[in-house]
């Protein structure tokens, strides 16, 4: 992405943010931090002090973390525009490629789906759990993990993963809450994927996971 259309995209994520922050709550906070996050580590690189500041912020448990990782986010933005427009480069990581950036792009897509109130979040489920499945394929793929004989979903996969120690038994567990939230907006069973806040929870959990396989 060239710097100007960079700078564009920062400037269309702020807006996502209200200006005023008495309308801040969890809700919109934690979906343009994590909006934020993931664009800075598509576009901009996980190496970077930018990327480095923003996740840092996931160490905080305290009540107000979700404003402050909001305010992070909106300062790392302010920094990266005023960077780019010194007309310095940022580049890519080495472990940038397409695919990785399809299905980040996809990722992406889920979080305004889960927080756009005119689509139902079994929308963002479903784009969020085959975004997750094919990122288990590439992943068995780097590790040359034969797939052949088995069913390339969700769970056979990460118990391929696990099999082969690539994954812990806490991913095995998350892996299996967030693929059954996915098959129950598959089938159509839209009153238990109902929950926005429950969905965008799953999204940042996929998100952690992926950041932590990525190029492992």
């Amino acid at each position: 992405m060239e710097t100007k259309d960079l700078i564009i995209k920062i400037n269309e994520i702020e807006k996502t943010l209200p200006t005023d922050g008495a309308k801040w709550n969890n809700y919109n906070c934690q979906s343009f931090f994590i909006t934020t996050i993931q664009f800075i580590k598509n576009y901009v690189g996980k190496d970077t002090e930018f990327y480095k500041n923003l996740e840092s912020t996931y160490g905080d448990r305290t009540n107000n973390a979700g404003t402050k990782r909001a305010w992070v986010a909106k300062e790392v933005l302010d920094s990266l525009r005023s960077y780019l427009n010194l007309n310095l480069e940022v580049s890519r990581t080495e472990n940038y490629n397409i695919q990785a950036d399809v299905i980040n792009d996809f990722m992406l897509q889920a979080i305004k789906l889960a927080t756009d109130k005119s689509f139902h979040p079994a929308a963002a489920a479903i784009l969020m759990g085959a975004t997750l499945e094919e990122f288990l394929k590439k992943l068995a793929a780097e590790k040359d993990i034969d797939l052949e004989n088995i069913n390339k979903t969700i769970d056979p996969i990460a118990k391929k993963l696990y099999e082969k120690k690539i994954i812990t038994k806490q991913d095995i567990k998350d892996l299996t809450s967030w693929a059954g939230i996915r098959n129950e907006a598959t089938h159509g069973n839209f009153e238990e994927v109902n929950d926005r806040k429950r969905v965008l929870n799953a999204i940042e959990g996929i998100n952690l996971f992926m950041r932590k396989y990525s190029g492992s």
